[in-house]
């Protein structure tokens, strides 16, 4: 394991757990890898979302204080 990535364990319900072994294979990576990518771009791409709609509230409360 790198020195750079933390351990996480997950428990996959068996149609998802067949699912990710699926694409796994059709990436030919190891489960651990395939999950690992799914997660980042999940993770990644849901905090992104959570950045925007937190600077657009800001903006929104900020126009509401200045009325």
């Amino acid at each position: 394991m790198s020195l750079g990535l933390k351990p996480v364990q997950v428990r996959l319900p068996s149609d998802v757990y067949d699912v990710l072994k699926m694409i796994a294979d059709a990436n030919d990576h190891d489960l651990g890898e395939e999950a690992r990518e799914i997660l980042t771009e999940a993770l990644l791409g849901k905090g992104h979302i959570l950045k925007i709609l937190a600077r657009r509230l800001a903006g929104a409360v900020r126009t509401v204080n200045d009325r």
